[in-house]
């Protein structure tokens, strides 16, 4: 199932010159989702972003642990809206591989225009300080602080 803004599972957490991203799902590729939502979030107001949009844009990411999968997806995510101008409304894990730590995940939103939307901060890098994801029967927390 993928993510909208309309089932917000995160929140903010101020940290010394960072904000810290806390999501959380029923299942950890909803974590994921919600992470990246979160930090879409952050940088620019998602409600200003049309649900009718089709822009898409798919991913693959890979790590070598689960930490290491979640910064290789954030910071992926990242790219694509510092290289694309992509601001992603929802997002969906089309593949989660547990085993060889891999991720496929499809984005769809619109191009920015600040004319029409509204910006929120800067996201500079996604960071391994603090970062932790808690995977607990039929819920997943994640931690993670990035760089403002």
């Amino acid at each position: 199932m993928g993510s909208s803004s309309d089932n917000v599972k995160y929140e903010y957490r101020d940290h010394t010159a960072d904000i810290m991203l806390h999501a959380w799902g029923d299942t950890t590729s909803e974590a994921f989702e919600q992470t990246a939502l979160a930090m879409f979030n952050y940088m620019v107001e998602l409600d200003s972003v049309k649900d009718e949009t089709k822009t898409e844009h798919t991913i693959e990411v890979e790590g070598h642990d689960m930490n290491s999968l979640l910064f290789a997806f954030l910071d992926e995510w990242l790219f694509v809206f510092s290289t694309e101008f992509l601001v992603c409304k929802r997002f969906h894990i089309l593949e989660f591989d547990r085993e060889n730590w891999k991720i496929k995940c499809k984005g769809t939103g619109e191009t920015f225009d600040k004319k029409k939307h509204a910006s929120g901060t800067e996201i500079k890098a996604i960071t391994y300080s603090c970062m932790e994801v808690k995977e607990e029967q039929g819920k997943t927390e994640i931690y993670t602080i990035v760089d403002i």
